[in-house]
């Protein structure tokens, strides 16, 4: 019989200027219930959100959603980031990156090992090697923990251009 596959490509000048955004605790107001919330229809998503990532989107920067969220989550994270409205502003559209891994696995590393960063550091990795070798296209990044500040420092995002947010939506650099 005849199968579907549904695929989103996106072709990046090799000259492009990625923001990375982590999306559980980062655009949703927690880890937990950014997973579950989201999925019964309700707005977890810190307020302001969108018109941050919209205005950076402005200023021709490519927003790259990043989680460690498994593949089996991989339709249910595209639509909540592409159907997040606030006030006049939806989310910027941009590639959606998400572990391969299925559920079990994607939840033992990140809530019992505690090691997201290792799936977000190779993923990142794979992503700088398709670009020429002195170009790096990660301009800065956007998370919610001090592993979303290791996976940005490993590929190369300055200091100056983390930004980790709380759970009160207040966003801090990192020392």
């Amino acid at each position: 019989g005849a199968s579907e596959l549904r695929a989103y490509v996106y072709y990046l000048p090799w000259r492009t200027r990625i923001v990375i955004s982590d999306i559980d605790g980062t655009i949703t107001k927690s880890d937990v219930l950014g997973h579950l919330l989201p999925a019964m229809g309700l707005d977890w998503s810190h307020p302001g959100i969108a018109e941050l990532l919209t205005n950076i989107r402005q200023n021709n920067y490519l927003i790259m959603y990043l989680s460690s969220r498994s593949i089996s989550q991989a339709n249910i994270t595209r639509d909540f980031i592409n159907t997040l409205v606030q006030g006049q502003h939806r989310m910027p559209l941009g590639p959606v990156i998400i572990s391969p891994h299925g559920l079990l696995p994607s939840l033992y590393r990140e809530m019992i090992l505690r090691r997201p960063h290792e799936f977000k550091i190779a993923t990142l990795q794979d992503i700088r090697a398709l670009f020429p070798s002195d170009w790096n296209p990660f301009y800065g990044g956007f998370g919610n923990r001090d592993t979303d500040e290791i996976s940005y420092r490993e590929v190369g995002v300055q200091p100056s251009r983390i930004f980790i947010i709380n759970p009160r939506g207040e966003l801090r650099q990192p020392i």
